[in-house]
């Protein structure tokens, strides 16, 4: 009898060990973003996955199907561009007009939004993406908020009344802390602060010459274009000085551009095609 206890609590001792072995290799699998290997010194390094318009390289850009795409993908935070109809409702769209990518022609806030709900968004894409349609705000709100997922906002417009009115959709459903809010002057910086003062804004800056004030109107993370930094390697640092998160800009993350974006050591990495990235990364990952 005390040779089976024994040998009981050393089964138990192993299916324990065993146990705890497993979960931490699904942890590690599962992480929400990539840890990764940079630097002289190996230090690990959290980089934060942006899907610019979602999946932009597999789904047509900034429909619901590219933003579910992205989130399966594993991209951290998903990045979405804000218009306004001419009947006042938030819509999701990269240019100002309609024409590349539906099926109308013409300036986009000249359309109710019941009208630009009726084009197609997708077969311009590819054929077995017609009938996608542009999204409203409050449509990606409310799957983001089903999904627990992370939006970059890129306000294509100012002023204080659409300001608000982007404030007052994300109020709606709660979910201030999942925002980013992605500025284009310290006056805009201002505005969101006291609008959505629990979320987190990035500089869409329009020059590096404005990295410090940026980070002096309280921005938590600054973009930089990559062809910036091959410019002037420093701005990395003068970021990096400033206490801010830093973001770069990719394409479509092969590997040449993934080892260059990653020797700047970035916080944030906004990309095109998030799976081509996360490739790369894990390549670079196993060569270190």
């Amino acid at each position: 009898m005390i040779v089976s206890a024994h040998i009981l609590k050393l089964q138990t001792l192993v299916f324990r060990t065993s146990f705890k072995l497993a979960f931490a290799a699904i942890l590690l699998i599962f992480t929400p973003f990539l840890i990764i290997s940079c630097g002289d010194e190996g230090v690990e390094q959290d980089v934060k996955i942006v899907a610019h318009r979602g999946a932009m390289e597999e789904r047509p850009e900034n429909t619901i199907a590219a933003f579910k795409r992205a989130h399966e993908l594993g991209a951290d935070i998903v990045e979405i561009d804000l218009y306004t109809s001419s009947d006042g409702h938030l819509f999701i769209l990269h240019d100002t007009t309609l024409d590349r990518t539906t099926s109308a022609e013409g300036e986009a806030t000249e359309f109710t939004l019941e009208e630009l709900q009726l084009l197609d968004a997708g077969s311009w894409f590819g054929p077995e993406y017609t009938g996608e349609r542009i999204p409203s705000f409050r449509e990606v709100l409310e799957w983001a908020t089903e999904e627990n997922v992370v939006l970059l906002l890129d306000l294509k417009e100012s002023g204080w009344e659409f300001a608000e009115n982007v404030a007052g959709d994300v109020q709606a459903y709660g979910i201030e802390e999942n925002m980013v809010v992605g500025v284009r002057s310290p006056e805009q910086a201002g505005e969101f602060r006291e609008l959505l003062p629990n979320s987190r804004q990035l500089a869409f800056m329009g020059s590096p010459d404005d990295i410090e004030v940026y980070a002096e109107a309280g921005v938590d993370v600054l973009r930089l274009w990559l062809r910036w930094l091959d410019d002037d390697p420093s701005l990395a640092d003068r970021v990096k000085a400033t206490g801010r998160n830093l973001m770069i800009n990719g394409t479509l993350g092969e590997l040449e551009e993934a080892r260059k974006i990653m020797s700047f050591e970035p916080d944030w990495i906004l990309i095109d095609d998030v799976a081509q990235l996360m490739r790369s990364l894990e390549n670079i990952a196993e060569s270190e």
